[in-house]
């Protein structure tokens, strides 16, 4: 594990989440809540919230992995503002799981990993930017498809669908999301997060309203 001397100075605490650094400008959040298949209370959405905030103008961190404890469910989050989120997806990745997996900039998971917002079957509403998202990335006919009958999305039609970087055995998921972050975290910082923000305001607002903000 990576050592500095600020490493962790000033963290907020987290409810139900292992917070560490093991390598260099990395950060890594596991939501340890795998009794409840990680789901998390409204109380440490916000705790995560102050987290990212944290995290965001740390000199010392440059990227950051976000997964699962065990390897049955993941569920974590909110958006990064400037640095870039890779998300290690173990298997369930449903409700505001798949959210914030729609909103990370670089995904990995594994074989059994499946995708769902199954909200229409409980009489709600995903709210927290997936629609919006999932039209942007999949389009209408199959954003439509996924959100009006609530049904799951395996992991070989969302690799096909472009939502997912690679598919990674189980047991190598996590270091594999971690070379990738090491790789990025190894490039010029000032770079990467103007990289990062020109493309996802191309991708959030158009290519001409992105040209003229870079």
């Amino acid at each position: 594990m990576h050592t500095r001397t600020t490493r962790g100075a000033g963290k907020p605490e987290v409810q139900h989440s292992i917070v560490s650094f093991p390598r260099k400008h990395i950060l890594l959040v596991a939501i340890n809540r795998p009794e409840y298949r990680n789901c998390l209370p409204v109380e440490t959405t916000i705790e995560l919230g102050a987290l990212w905030k944290w995290y965001d103008p740390e000199p010392e961190l440059r990227c950051a992995v976000s997964t699962g404890a065990g390897d049955k469910a993941f569920c974590a989050g909110m958006d990064l503002k400037q640095r870039l989120d890779i998300i290690k997806t173990n298997d369930v990745a449903h409700d505001g799981g798949f959210e914030i997996v729609l909103n990370a900039d670089v995904i990995f998971a594994s074989p059994n990993a499946t995708f769902r917002l199954p909200e229409v079957l409980r009489g709600v509403s995903a709210l927290a930017g997936a629609l919006s998202r999932a039209m942007l990335l999949f389009g209408n006919h199959r954003t439509m498809d996924l959100v009006l009958t609530g049904r799951t999305l395996l992991v070989e039609e969302a690799v096909q669908w472009g939502l997912m970087k690679e598919i990674v055995p189980q047991e190598k998921l996590l270091e594999r999301a971690l070379d990738y972050a090491s790789e990025i975290a190894a490039l010029s910082p000032d770079s990467v997060i103007i990289s990062r923000l020109g493309a996802r305001e191309a991708w959030e607002t158009g290519v001409s309203r992105a040209t003229m903000r870079g």
